[in-house]
């Protein structure tokens, strides 16, 4: 036998090898059912109110982010310097007019979150916010934007 005929007889068995045909019915498969895509991950957003945050805060340069929960003197915990420093105000005091909380942490370090209903943008993203905020932890102020999750 020639090269060719050689090739040509190998190339019809592994095809006859390879085929999608289904040995009992000769019937060609339909397609597996593509796995279910995995639950995307729950943004930060929609964490914070899983967990009954009511009010979430964040910034940029340094990045920051605050979060106080719910009830009369909330807790209120802040991530600050790109997460470098940890706060927690155990029971925050709302400042008059709902304007937003003040407290003292633990360690004595006076905080004020100060919260302005209107359109804030992030510097950083196309993201427009409902609500400005201002930390201000001891002499040091943080600014950038957030939402009320409980409303």
């Amino acid at each position: 036998m020639n090269a060719r005929a050689l090739l040509l007889i190998g190339a019809i068995a592994l095809s006859a090898c390879t085929s999608d045909k289904s040995p009992s019915t000769g019937a060609v498969p339909m397609p597996a059912e593509p796995s279910a895509p995995a639950t995307a991950q729950a943004s930060p957003w929609e964490q914070a109110r899983t967990r009954g945050i009511f009010f979430r805060g964040i910034g940029n340069e340094p990045g920051w982010l605050v979060e106080v929960g719910t009830g009369e003197t909330p807790a209120l915990h802040a991530e600050l310097d790109y997460g470098e420093r940890r706060i927690d105000v155990a029971h925050a005091q709302p400042l008059a007019a709902a304007t937003g909380y003040m407290g003292t942490t633990g360690d004595g370090v006076e905080v004020k979150l100060r919260l302005q209903r209107g359109d804030c943008s992030d510097g950083m993203s196309d993201e427009t916010y409902p609500v400005s905020a201002k930390l201000n932890v001891g002499d040091k102020t943080y600014t950038g934007c957030g939402r009320f999750l409980q409303e």
